[in-house]
């Protein structure tokens, strides 16, 4: 390449990087997309123009028929569509003024804030007015440029928690370099006009796919209804047919054709822009030290995924949530556990699939990563090495735990239900508490219902023992028959209901029995942070002696010595137990 001999320049070479690049200075950028703008609006008036060209010659045509009377009409309704949908919707504007994220203050973060600016200074362009921590292992900037980019607006640095967390300080310098190098190329200048040509064809294009969509209905509910009549009158239905496409139909075609044009146009230069924004990374923080960061990224988005949907979402259908500030922060827990950080560092070595050539879209704004590797690798080497000493990016961060804590109240709770706050140790057992109590409620209410008002709030053990002198005095069924009952089971009597009731007896009977378990200690519930996240233990044969204790209990007769054997003699104390509600008396 012609622009290595550069890299290791200073931030006046970068404008010739972008040009070598093949990016378009900002001008050019600026110009394309007002001028796919400004298309957009000449695609509709070119439509009308066109529609009033074929009605001039039809006018001058061999008289006045019905067809020319016909034409006449469908050119109004193409017309009035274009009119309406193109030109005089405007549509739900973007919600841009919601940005993701907590903000973070000078006075908050001074250390992570140095690093931000220092990096400004050396890319050569103006730091960030605020810097914002989002969730996951992205990172991103914005410009609120005014004037087609001509007037430079407040500009705001987003990152990922991942990126914080599991990113070495060094290639964390990387990741904001590139993304401070967008800054440099004035690549954010033109958010606004991008925003708003995406956002005026979006709504263009999925207004007309819903008129057509909505016309079809119409016209199938119509045609249902015909045949409906005809068969009632004794009539054969009348033949099947295509739907009749209207104007708003060919209208999406021709609007979502331009569309794609315009997105193919303008995420080939946000590719450009990819490469570019690397190179100055490479220039700032070293070649190989980018081309680490890009392998990394990828296994920490991994990782993240991982950890919040098996860890931080494992008590969701419980109501039950992480310690504060552990929903995202929890990540260094799983990323400290020596097995997890060796499966990173080897994802993080393994080499990244390329992609073939029709593999790739013309719609993506990013490059492959193995291609912006392979272009970080084919530059000279810069002398720049990895240190072996190497600082985690964490540890630019203040009272890590608080900012945490802060981002779950701006981004978690609008959006997820309250959930009480366990300790990791305690999750596990916690959920299996909650789930298997839940499960074991009908059983407690029938009990109730058939031995009389019991309104004392117990642990598990004291209502199972309860339960089975129940068993002993006969009871079974006439607890079991106060079961709630599938549809199946309502229609059957006899010894069929028997056998229906006995076996939604034993199921209920199991989630009480594995309940007092869980609270006596003979089960316990561990968090693991290799491997699958919750490791049961529990007494060798444990599970195999409980199957065969309730065959015992709900056979006939009924035998519950093993069960209580297994369960409740021994003077076993509740370990950790919660008292299950008072069953409700009837």
């Amino acid at each position: 390449m012609r622009l290595t001999s550069r890299l290791v320049g200073s931030a006046a070479d970068d404008e010739a990087v972008v040009r070598d690049r093949g990016v378009p200075g900002a001008p050019l950028r600026a110009a394309l997309a007002l001028g796919l703008l400004i298309g957009f609006y000449l695609l509709a008036l070119l439509v009308l123009v066109a529609l009033a060209v074929l009605d001039v010659m039809l006018a001058r045509g061999p008289g006045f028929t019905v067809v020319t009377l016909e034409s006449y009409l469908g050119s109004l309704a193409i017309a009035w569509c274009v009119l309406r949908v193109v030109l005089l919707s405007r549509g739900r504007p973007a919600e841009r003024d919601e940005l993701p994220g907590l903000p973070l203050t000078p006075q908050q973060q001074p250390e992570l804030w140095r690093r931000v600016r220092d990096l400004a200074e050396r890319v050569g362009t103006r730091a960030p007015a605020e810097i914002r921590v989002i969730p996951g292992a992205g990172a991103m900037v914005q410009e609120d440029a005014r004037w087609l980019g001509l007037i430079a607006g407040e500009r705001r640095l987003f990152l990922g928690t991942a990126l914080l967390i599991g990113l070495p300080e060094d290639e964390l310098d990387a990741v904001l370099a590139h993304e401070l190098g967008h800054y440099a190329h004035d690549d954010t200048r033109l958010g606004s006009l991008l925003w708003a040509l995406r956002g005026r064809l979006l709504n263009t294009v999925l207004t007309l796919q819903q008129r057509a969509a909505r016309q079809e209905a119409e016209e199938k509910a119509a045609f249902a209804a015909r045949a409906a009549r005809r068969r009632s009158a004794g009539k054969s239905p009348p033949p099947k047919r295509e739907p009749t496409r209207g104007p708003d139909h060919y209208l999406a075609v021709v609007f979502s054709a331009y569309a794609r044009l315009c997105l193919r146009l303008t995420e080939a230069v946000s590719r450009r822009q990819e490469y570019a924004a690397d190179l100055t990374a490479a220039r700032v923080a070293g070649r190989d030290t980018t081309a680490a960061a890009l392998r990394r990224i990828p296994a920490l988005e991994a990782a993240d995924d991982l950890y919040l949907h098996d860890y931080a979402l494992l008590g969701r259908e419980a109501g039950l949530l992480p310690p504060e500030g552990q929903f995202y922060g929890g990540l260094v827990l799983l990323l400290a556990d020596d097995t997890r950080r060796l499966e990173l560092e080897a994802l993080a070595r393994e080499p990244l699939p390329h992609e073939m050539p029709q593999e790739r879209s013309p719609y993506d704004s990013h490059p492959p990563t193995a291609d912006r590797i392979a272009a970080l690798e084919a530059l000279p080497d810069d002398g720049r090495t990895t240190s072996r000493v190497r600082r985690p990016a964490f540890s630019l961060l203040r009272a890590p735990e608080s900012l945490f804590a802060e981002l779950e109240q701006a981004v978690l709770s609008p959006r997820t239900p309250s959930g009480r706050r366990v300790r990791w140790a305690e999750l596990p057992s916690q959920i299996r508490r909650e789930s298997w109590a839940r499960e074991a409620g009908p059983l407690l209410e029938a009990m109730a219902e058939a031995a009389g008002a019991w309104g004392v709030a117990a642990p598990a053990v004291t209502h199972l023992q309860r339960l089975l002198d129940l068993i002993d005095r006969g009871l079974l069924y006439e607890i079991a028959g106060r079961l709630p009952r599938s549809e199946q089971a309502g229609q059957n009597s006899g010894r069929a209901a028997r056998e229906f009731a006995r076996t939604a007896f034993r199921s209920a009977l199991r989630q009480l029995a594995l309940l007092a378990a869980l609270d006596a200690g003979l089960v316990r519930f561990e968090l693991c942070w290799a491997g699958p996240p919750v490791r049961q233990a529990a007494p060798e044969r444990f599970a195999e002696a409980l199957e065969e204790a309730l065959d015992h209990a709900v056979a006939d007769p009924a035998g519950t010595a093993p069960l209580r054997a297994l369960l409740i003699s021994g003077d076993r104390s509740p370990v950790g137990g919660t008292a299950l509600p008072a069953p409700t008396p009837p």
